[in-house]
């Protein structure tokens, strides 16, 4: 199975629990489970991580025509944008982009060229644009609402 399809699956799958209760029932008995709405958040944004890391991997294993390459990006891009946890993949981005948050994964590399404002790709493009150009991680707090906070989305990736 394609692991793109399998990350984006996972992907749409997490974010649709919003403030989610899971019932667990066994023989003895039923546990009740609340996640909130950060936890929730944490896990959608493990899922969007894996899916932009997916993405440079393509990039760097693909040599594949470059149009065949940004309809595959519009497409996961799209997916993430349906999906985002509020707006906790765009502050990420910006994060990265200060260097509050180090790009281990090369993250970043995504948003190198232009991208033009009807591509999906554009938000997550901008969010760059502010990271590299505030050089302050506040900002992209102040810009991208999420119920984690900075510290926390830099624990998560440390």
């Amino acid at each position: 199975m394609n692991p793109m399809f399998v990350a984006t699956f996972a992907l749409v799958a997490l974010s649709s629990l919003a403030d989610a209760t899971i019932i667990l029932t066994t023989a003895a008995a039923a546990t009740t489970v609340t996640l909130s709405a950060s936890t929730v958040a944490t896990l959608g944004l493990l899922g969007g991580v894996t899916l932009l890391k997916g993405l440079v991997a393509g990039l760097l294993v693909t040599r594949s025509k470059r149009s065949a390459q940004v309809d595959n990006q519009d497409a996961a891009f799209a997916v993430l944008a349906s999906s985002e946890p509020a707006q906790c993949y765009r502050r990420l981005i910006c994060n990265m982009a200060t260097g509050a948050i180090p790009d281990q994964g090369k993250i970043l590399s995504l948003f190198n060229t232009e991208v033009s404002p009807v591509a999906s790709k554009f938000e997550y493009f901008t969010a760059a644009k502010v990271g590299k150009t505030a050089k302050n991680p506040d900002l992209c707090e102040v810009r991208y609402s999420c119920p984690l906070n900075n510290a926390e989305i830099a624990k998560l990736f440390a």
